[in-house]
């Protein structure tokens, strides 16, 4: 822990706020140990809230997603922008007291929420879900006025490998405080739940993901799995995906359509996503040899995948879909799709910032396999419900909670071996990302918030 106190005194001595994702990462990787923690306890312990029939499971799989995207996986996302949008846009959007409170309403959201499944009793869950859920409404209205620093002093060239696809999420997750609140005010209720757990992957995580994706590939590999002038009609389209689905989902909510065209667009619209990256060219590069991160690689490849396997099951069980075609994809698009991408964006960035040579660098395939084995863990109650409900329900916890328990340790002995480097050996201004915009540094200047 010495470290990381460290390591947080240098940011603070040269009087910037680089750095800062690795407080964040901390606290998403204590989060998730926690969320993975909580969700075992529901289905084993004796007054767990699933083992107790005070929810099902579909219920709490769905409350589980939520929280995961606006909690510990929102905080990898937020501290991979923290520390990018500087070297983008050359200059500082935000301040150093509102990214603490953002990193404390985050893990102060996870642990209450903690708090009242390991309580037991379904009312006092349900109040404390809601506090919880408010706590991350309330990180997101932090952001609100950064986001519009960010939007007024925004530099972009038409040459940007990126685009406008950069700033994209910043529109939307403007939007996940009403969805918190929502989520919060009707968690007893699953149309709301599906409703809120939609809009989440809809809105928010498929434009952050995109972005995450294209920061990676276009701009800091230099892969150009998408030419510049083909990204603002690729944007366009996958826009006009996302606001058809999230349409769908309330029309569906307030019963004005059958549900038949909505699980369509749920697939469609990760299947979208999927051949918008351009996935062939993602493996053909990733077979050229090189470094790359895997994770990112097997995440990305994982998306078009699931959004076939979405329609294809839509298509031969129209008249009784099963569980993947209108929750099990939705699942695995944040666990362990979003999951891969953000830790693998993150784990780059840490070692731009240890100025780790490339050749020196391993593409993480061990954690990659983790991935995959979760996917098809994952997959398996969603797609052979009727097998997997037969089975005792301590065994179905055991083979969906295999992949966490994977990762809990693979993230545990990655914070101890990576996380927290020894003394001096981590640099303020990462490589490559000082070369962006050079010779200018962003935090030669002051914050313009």
């Amino acid at each position: 822990m010495s470290s990381s106190i460290d390591l947080v005194s240098q940011n603070n001595e040269v009087g910037s706020i680089s750095g800062t994702y690795v407080e964040l990462t901390q606290g998403a990787i204590l989060t998730s140990i926690i969320f993975i923690i909580g969700g075992i306890w529901t289905f084993v312990s004796p007054n767990g809230l699933v083992n107790a029939g005070e929810l099902s499971p579909i219920q709490f799989a769905i409350i589980g997603i939520i929280i995961a995207s606006h909690g510990w996986i929102m905080s990898f996302a937020l501290g991979a922008g923290f520390d990018v949008l500087p070297f983008v846009h050359q200059f500082i959007p935000y301040q150093e007291a509102s990214l603490k409170s953002v990193q404390n309403l985050n893990l102060a959201g996870t642990s209450i929420i903690f708090l009242g499944i390991i309580i037991g009793d379904i009312e006092i869950f349900y109040q404390f879900l809601l506090v919880g859920m408010s706590a991350f409404a309330f990180q997101y209205i932090h952001l609100w006025n950064p986001i519009m620093t960010l939007f007024r002093n925004k530099k972009l060239k038409n040459s940007d490998p990126v685009g406008f696809s950069g700033i994209i999420p910043a529109i939307t997750i403007s939007l996940g405080s009403f969805i918190c609140i929502f989520s919060g005010l009707f968690s007893d209720d699953i149309d709301a739940l599906y409703l809120t757990m939609w809009l989440t992957i809809g809105l928010i995580w498929t434009p952050i993901c995109w972005a995450l994706i294209l920061s990676y590939f276009n701009r800091r590999m230099s892969w150009e799995i998408i030419s510049t002038d083909q990204l603002s009609w690729r944007s366009i389209i996958l826009g006009i995906m996302i606001l058809i689905h999230s349409f769908s989902e309330i029309i569906l909510y307030f019963e004005q359509i059958e549900n038949s065209i909505p699980y369509l667009l749920r697939g469609s619209l990760i299947l979208t996503l999927g051949l918008m990256i351009n996935p062939h060219r993602i493996i053909q590069r990733s077979l050229a040899g090189g470094h790359y991160n895997a994770l990112i690689v097997v995440s990305c490849l994982l998306i078009p995948l699931i959004g076939f396997c979405s329609i294809f099951y839509w298509i031969i069980d129209e008249n009784s879909p099963r569980l993947f075609v209108y929750l099990g994809n939705g699942f695995l698009m944040i666990i362990p799709i979003s999951v891969g991408i953000t830790t693998g964006y993150i784990s780059t960035l840490h070692e731009d910032h240890l100025h780790r040579r490339e050749e020196y660098r391993k593409n993480g395939w061990p954690t990659s396999i983790i991935v995959i084995i979760a996917a098809i863990s994952i997959s398996a109650p969603f797609l052979r419900e009727q097998i997997f409900e037969n089975l005792p329900i301590k065994l179905r916890s055991l083979v969906v909670a295999f992949p966490f328990i994977l990762a809990l340790f693979r993230m545990a002995s990655w914070w101890k071996e990576e996380l927290i480097p020894e003394n001096g050996s981590w640099e303020r201004i990462p490589m490559f990302w000082n070369e962006i915009n050079h010779p200018l540094d962003p935090y030669e200047f002051k914050s313009e918030e």
